[in-house]
């Protein structure tokens, strides 16, 4: 009898789960409340001291919409640049930051790095990294620390005007910090010893807002209707489609029946045809309208969630009958917009933390190359180089050079075609006219030249002549004076 009335007792009293920690013993948490996850080592009235619940991120299209960033980041190559004198740039490859680019740490590769970068920041707001430093002061290595276990702690100094920050960094469980915290488990960092990436600050000037809170009603929206959907599909019983018959069957009847359809088109017979019989009929049983209605609704949650995340919604498997837009033109405008401003956040954050910014000699900065984005469309970038070769901007060998080819002969000058000049460009003056030639004679009116020898020949025989006739000139002469008579 007693023992009856001590089961009967048990049945009415609910039993209580098991407490990992023991009943009534403390643990470090973290604690679940209504709304999210409250971080481990928060008091009780964590609500009184401006500590809320951080949202995980619960639904599927949040996944869905923060993996579009990381696919796209993580495959991204980091790199060092510098301005040089001439306009140019070059890769630098023997400071710190291009070694942490290549290799952040011992047991990430560049891909973990920003997987755990850009997820931390988009559902969390904030993206903590602590620094280890070599002797000469160098930042050689960068370890990841759970944001929902860090705080930001000012320290008044006096005398100044602007408190000192730090940083109450959790332990990494890969390293361990032998330090002293506010926590167990815990130290603290100065700032200068922490990569902080963070998204809008509008309560705190270091402490970033995830865009989730902007989706509180939808994503709770979105959860009631999961939730309610798998209610009624597990609580209701909607066949197919029926079997209708004006005739009376009695129950072996219909049993025999139901028999013979699932025979026909159930289990490994499914999709077999049925012969009906005596009347019957079969009626498909389609979507309610209120099942309509509830798509509908999701659809329209799952476009809200895309929106604020910057995210084109083919992305993440959101089909857009109305749109005029092409899958190119949604690509081009998610990188100019929503993923270029996530990349040249994180770009700038590089900068500052590394002392980019302050750099006397020169412009520096981190750089993420979004040409390999291009990487599996090859006729795009065939054609793009082909334009910057044939334009002048680039030279053969430096296309090439973009592509991995080697460089060849007579390749390192830009060419353009003769007829690229500058506007102010003028023709030059044009050479003075040749002087016309001499007009030359007719054959019919050309005498024949004269011969110079025979003409001194025949002046020759003339004087030989005048001569004679002197010489008989003046011997008559003489004669006749030597006889007068005569």
């Amino acid at each position: 009898m007693f023992e009856r009335i001590t089961q009967n007792l048990a049945r009415l009293i609910p039993r209580q789960k098991a407490n990992p920690a023991g009943e009534g013993n403390w643990h470090p948490g973290p604690y679940t409340v209504s709304g999210g996850v409250i971080p481990a080592g928060s008091p009780l009235n964590f609500w009184q001291c401006d500590i809320d619940p951080i949202s995980g991120p619960c639904s599927s299209i949040v996944e869905a919409c923060t993996w579009a960033y990381i696919r796209a980041v993580a495959q991204l190559p980091g790199y060092h640049k510098k301005e040089l004198g001439n306009g140019g740039t070059e890769t630098v490859t023997t400071s710190a930051l291009s070694r942490v680019l290549r290799a952040p740490n011992g047991y990430q590769s560049p891909s973990d790095f920003l997987v755990h970068l850009v997820r931390s920041l988009l559902l969390t707001g904030n993206s903590y990294w602590i620094a280890q430093r070599n002797d000469r002061n160098e930042v050689t290595a960068l370890h990841w620390t759970d944001p929902r276990l860090c705080r930001v702690r000012e320290v008044a100094v006096q005398g100044q005007a602007f408190r000192e920050v730090f940083y109450e960094i959790a332990d990494n469980p890969l390293v361990k910090f032998d330090g002293l915290g506010f926590r167990l488990g815990s130290i603290i960092i100065p700032a200068r010893d922490v990569l902080h990436v963070k998204l809008a600050t509008p309560r705190h000037p270091l402490i970033g807002e995830t865009w989730l809170r902007a989706l509180a009603i939808e994503l709770a929206n979105r959860a009631a209707i999961s939730n309610t959907a798998s209610t009624i599909s597990s609580n209701q019983s909607r066949p197919s489609g029926v079997l209708e018959t004006d005739l009376v069957l009695t129950k072996a009847q219909v049993e025999e029946l139901r028999e013979r359809w699932n025979a026909q088109s159930a289990g490994m017979n499914a999709g077999g045809t049925p012969i009906l019989t005596q009347g019957l009929k079969f009626h498909a049983v389609s979507m309610s309208n209120e099942d309509a209605q509830l798509v509908e609704q999701l659809k329209l949650t799952d476009r809200t969630v895309a929106a604020v995340f910057g995210v084109p919604p083919m992305l993440v498997g959101i089909a857009e009958a109305g749109s005029t837009k092409s899958a190119e033109a949604q690509m081009a405008e998610w990188l100019a917009s929503g993923l270029g401003w996530l990349i040249n956040h994180i770009e700038v954050a590089f900068d500052l933390f590394f002392g980019l910014a302050v750099v006397p000699a020169g412009r520096e900065w981190t750089e993420y190359d979004t040409r390999i984005l291009l990487r599996a469309d090859f006729k795009t970038r065939m054609e793009g180089l082909a334009r910057a070769v044939q334009s002048g901007i680039l030279a053969p060998n430096e296309g090439r050079e973009l592509e991995g080819y080697k460089a060849v002969e007579a390749g390192d000058e830009p060419r353009v075609q003769q007829q690229m000049v500058p506007l102010s460009w003028e023709p030059p003056a044009p050479a003075p006219a040749p002087a016309p030639a001499p007009e030359l004679p007719d054959k019919e009116d050309e005498e024949e030249p004269a011969n110079d020898n025979e003409d001194a020949d025949e002046a020759e025989d003339e004087d030989a002549q005048r001569a004679i006739m002197a010489y008989q000139l003046r011997a008559i002469l003489g004669k006749r004076d030597e006889n007068p008579a005569a």
